[in-house]
């Protein structure tokens, strides 16, 4: 099967600010900081948006190139999911 909409680990901790926030993984005890790029990305993981939807967001936002935008958006996705962070309706 194909992924395609990240969706948040619902046990995961989330602290935020106007700039930035802590998650914690309970489950692991992974723990990242992420940035208002990253908060972008995590709000938008509800198991609803499909990753080409979060490039798209992210290069009109930022205004950065759709390569770029892509590039980022998939290894921030991939951390996430290899941390436990978040998984895929798929």
């Amino acid at each position: 099967m194909k992924k395609s909409c990240p969706a948040k680990n619902p046990d995961v901790v989330v602290r935020e600010d106007e700039k930035e926030a802590l998650l914690f993984n309970p489950a692991n005890g992974n723990m990242i900081c992420i940035n208002s790029t990253g908060m972008l990305i995590w709000g938008l993981s509800d198991g609803t948006h499909a990753v080409g939807d979060m490039i798209a967001k992210i290069t009109d936002i930022y205004e950065v190139p759709e390569e770029t935008a892509q590039k980022d958006c998939l290894s921030y996705l991939k951390e996430l999911e290899d941390s436990g962070f978040v998984g895929y309706a798929v």
